[in-house]
Formats: structure tokens, C-alpha cells, sequence
């Protein structure tokens, strides 16, 4: 963190030689405190996902398929669910607009409370998604790719992602399906997926026993 703080700083002072420091790093926009992830009420979890895709099965030319749409309120939920308690994550804001996420990261740079704000495409396939950050700006400053992966390894660091310039990569996804495929269009995440008889038939009946034993 020590390094990309001080590979920040250079940038800065380079495209702002002359003055204007603290113009450029103050962020055009603000966080409330109402949306940050901390105060997220995250009441849905991934288990409730996973029963919401098998209520979604269907048989597609010989293929059971499935597909599911998910809005802000659960996104948010899914994602503080998916952090630890300490992260730094929990201070950012984040929301689904129309086909991308948008975030904003309160950090410290120097002497500087800045902010790093960026749209997040989202693609995905064979089981993974790629989170694209695009436009990534530390305030008013542009963030090249190279510091922004040196960032996002730190960031994410024992989190199982693998981070390549400005995209982050989740594989083995833990849900009973394959994702076929994941893109966010009019506020919402649309995944589909497909997985075989064997395991429709194993999952259902699991959550079956469980509905039972509730």
C-alpha cells in the first residue's frame, strides 16, 4: 500500500506541477453516510441465491437452464456479505446504473482525504466474471493501470481474485450451477446458468429437507 501510495503521489505531482493539488484530489462528488456498504442492512444471502436459481429451472433443448436478475438492494447485500467485518470496502458506495456499477472509495493520500470513484463493467462466463474498472480517478486525477493493479492486488489480497491491470477476475464461483454467462443491463445484474440433471435433482432434494426441517 506504502508503494502505490507513493506512485500516486508522483502522478499527482507531475499532472498538477505548478499548483492545484488540492483542487484535483477533492472529489466531484461525496459519500453519505447513508450509502455506505457498512450501513447496508444485508438481509439476503448467497444461500438464498442459490435457492432462487433452482426456482428458476427450465429445460432448454435437452439443457436445464436457469436465470436470475439481481436488483441493487440484493447486490448490496450479496457483496457486504462477501467481505470481512475490517475491510476497507465497507466504507465505499456502490450502485447498479444503468449497465454498470458505480463506486466511490473514500482513501487518504498524504496530506489529502480524496476519493477513488469508477465504473465497474460486469461480464462473465465458463463460471467466472470479470469485474472491468473503467475511468478510474483518484479525485480529479485519472488512474492509470498499472497503479490501479498494484492497488487492487493489495486490496483484494487473500481474497481468492486475480487481479490483470484494471480487471478483477472471480472464478469457481460457490453456486450449484455453471454461470454462463453475467452482464448488468437497466440497473440489474442478469446471470444465466445451466447444470446438469444429476445435480438439479441432488440440490432440489437437499433444499427440500431443509424446507421440511424449517
Amino acid at each position: 500500500m506504502k508503494i502505490l501510495r507513493k506512485i500516486l503521489a508522483l502522478l499527482v505531482v507531475l499532472a498538477l506541477f505548478g499548483g492545484g493539488a488540492t483542487y484535483a484530489l477533492t472529489p466531484s462528488e461525496s459519500i453519505n453516510n447513508s450509502e455506505k456498504l457498512a450501513n447496508h442492512d444485508a438481509k439476503i444471502k448467497l444461500e438464498d441465491l442459490n435457492r432462487d436459481f433452482i426456482s428458476n429451472l427450465k429445460l432448454v433443448d435437452s439443457n436445464i437452464k436457469t436465470s436470475l436478475k439481481i436488483n441493487n438492494n440484493t447486490f448490496l447485500s450479496i457483496f457486504k456479505n462477501a467481505v470481512s467485518d475490517d475491510s476497507q470496502l465497507l466504507d465505499g458506495s456502490y450502485k447498479l446504473v444503468d449497465d454498470h456499477i458505480k463506486a466511490k472509495l473514500p482513501v487518504k493520500l498524504g496530506l489529502w482525504d480524496t476519493m477513488i470513484n469508477t465504473n465497474i463493467k460486469v461480464t462473465g462466463a465458463n463460471n467466472s466474471v470479470d469485474l472491468i474498472l473503467e475511468d478510474a480517478k483518484i479525485g480529479k486525477v485519472p488512474i492509470p493501470n498499472f497503479a490501479l493493479e498494484k492497488y487492487l492486488k493489495e486490496a483484494l489480497s487473500g481474497s481468492g481474485a486475480r487481479v490483470n491491470g484494471n480487471t478483477i477476475t472471480i472464478k469457481s464461483l460457490d453456486l450449484p450451477v455453471v454461470v454462463d454467462n453475467v452482464e448488468v443491463t437497466d440497473s440489474n445484474i442478469n446471470v444465466t446458468a445451466s447444470l446438469s440433471r444429476e445435480k438439479a435433482l441432488k440440490y432440489a432434494a437437499e433444499n427440500f429437507n431443509v424446507y421440511r426441517r424449517v
